[in-house]
């Protein structure tokens, strides 16, 4: 069996793949916020015009299923685009929520399978969700780019991961880990900054309540600033996970 490429490799490859392609990247982040600030816009509605707390949760979460969907269909075609930077080819932003229109059935279809299979681990024990998540990581990324579907996509990606779990959730788990922290670091820092030109720098850390009892700058902030450094990050996590992906199809 073929040597698997390597943590740190998968580190780099996937910095280089997201410098490569960053304006492309950065559009899909402008679309992050635009989904942020919609949502933001639907809280703030709700609770301007519903003084019941929890009527104003359960409308704004009503009016927020085409974000979310839209969402998904984002994050399909950010799938799909990272794919073709990783592999070398030309990408560009054009068409990309089109695609990932055409895509979302099959990819909300094969997402809501893998987490059912983890669910039903967690149920269980903790371990069997571990195994599922490590075998069915690939199903969507095998939806999206190869067009397998359902079962058969779990069946795919279970079978590419068969007979080296171990090297593989290892190559799974340090690159996102390394991003983990790095963007972890980067909120931290804005949260930071931000507090600070609120007049107190711990603002945005600890307990600050819920979106609906804060004041609207503040939950602008705690809604933008997570889903601008998403869109930001998620590119480099694809990366290494699609990187590791073609170097266990070889």
């Amino acid at each position: 069996m073929p040597e698997i490429i390597s943590p740190g490799d998968l580190i780099l490859k996937s910095v280089e793949v997201y410098k490569k392609h960053f304006n492309v990247f950065a559009d899909f982040a402008v679309w992050f916020a635009v989904l942020g600030f919609a949502q933001w816009s639907f809280d703030i509605m709700a609770r301007s015009l519903l003084p019941d707390r929890f009527t104003a949760a359960v409308v704004s979460q009503l009016l927020s299923i085409p974000l979310a969907l839209l969402l998904m269909a984002l994050l399909a075609a950010m799938i799909d685009v990272t794919a073709r930077a990783v592999q070398k080819k030309n990408v560009n932003f054009e068409g990309v929520l089109a695609m990932g229109m055409h895509k979302l059935i099959p990819f909300l279809w094969v997402t809501l399978l893998s987490a059912a299979a983890v669910f039903f681990g967690l149920i269980l024990l903790v371990i069997p969700a571990f195994i599922f998540f490590v075998w069915y990581r690939y199903a969507t990324y095998i939806t999206v780019v190869d067009d397998v579907r359902g079962f058969a996509a779990l069946q795919a990606s279970k079978k590419l991961v068969s007979g080296r779990f171990w090297p593989v959730a290892l190559r799974m788990a340090i690159p996102w880990l390394f991003f983990y922290v790095l963007f972890s670091f980067a909120i931290a820092v804005i949260y930071l900054l931000l507090g600070a030109a609120f007049g107190d720098p711990g603002l945005f850390f600890g307990n600050i309540g819920s979106r609906y009892s804060i004041p609207a700058a503040h939950s602008l902030v705690i809604t933008l600033v997570p889903q601008i450094v998403s869109g930001l990050s998620l590119p480099l996590f694809m990366a290494a996970d699609l990187a590791l992906w073609y170097d266990l199809k070889k």
